[in-house]
């Protein structure tokens, strides 16, 4: 398993390297797919996705796709996941997006594709993968989302971890209260969270293990019962 969950995507050199490593040869040789529907809900001004699409786009791939999970026929849509090199799951409603994976019948074919595949996760893309995602809009206070996209429960895409992420530490825009929320919903869930920044991402090879955490910038760590176990 190579799997790169981000918090802003590729940001820096560090993340870069990370990605090229894991991809085993240069990006010039490498075809990427980045699966939108995460986004797609939202209504309003897209500039702030179409400037990340150009920053990515500009990392220079062999081929650039853009694609919904929604966006023809499964086999379609699964032949465009099965030709890429890097599946990169872009931001958004996590909840959404695992809405999506399932809806459309494509989450086993992510679950055997994470097996052969690099999968990138950009923000909300890096989310949909704890056991216990359907504990998400109670313990960390996101019952707004889950009502607007009028969900009825929420699942995984892939039951992979027993713990949670959350990206845009120390961000302007978060909450003032950001860090007390991820230390409530780790104690809620008893699972641990991990709360990283821009700068910072997740690697993880194998999914019953902690991850690596790659960074040129802050991060935190919460355990089981929302004690700060590590920060930077």
């Amino acid at each position: 398993m190579r799997m790169l969950l981000t918090s802003n995507g590729v940001s820096n050199a560090l993340i870069r390297d990370t990605l090229v490593d894991l991809v085993g040869k240069p990006i010039a040789d490498s075809r990427v797919v980045v699966v939108l529907d995460a986004i797609l809900g939202f209504p309003g001004d897209s500039s702030a996705l179409v400037g990340h699409l150009e920053r990515l786009r500009a990392l220079g791939w062999a081929e650039f796709d853009i694609a919904s999970l929604f966006a023809g026929p499964r086999s379609l849509v699964e032949s465009r996941l099965r030709s890429a090199d890097v599946i990169l799951g872009y931001g958004g409603s996590n909840l959404w997006l695992a809405h999506a994976w399932a809806a459309t019948g494509l989450a086993p074919v992510l679950a055997e594709l994470l097996q052969e595949k690099v999968y990138v996760g950009w923000s909300a893309g890096s989310m949909i993968f704890p056991r216990l995602l359907s504990r998400w809009p109670e313990a960390f206070d996101d019952q707004e989302e889950f009502d607007m996209f009028e969900l009825e429960a929420v699942a995984p895409a892939a039951p992979l971890f027993d713990w949670f992420f959350m990206g845009h530490l120390g961000a302007d825009w978060m909450p003032e209260d950001a860090e007390a929320l991820a230390a409530r919903g780790a104690a809620r869930t008893q699972s641990p969270v991990w709360f990283v920044d821009d700068e910072s991402a997740l690697l993880v090879r194998d999914p019953t293990a902690d991850p690596v955490i790659i960074s040129e910038g802050h991060w935190r760590r919460f355990g089981p019962d929302g004690e700060l176990l590590e920060s930077r």
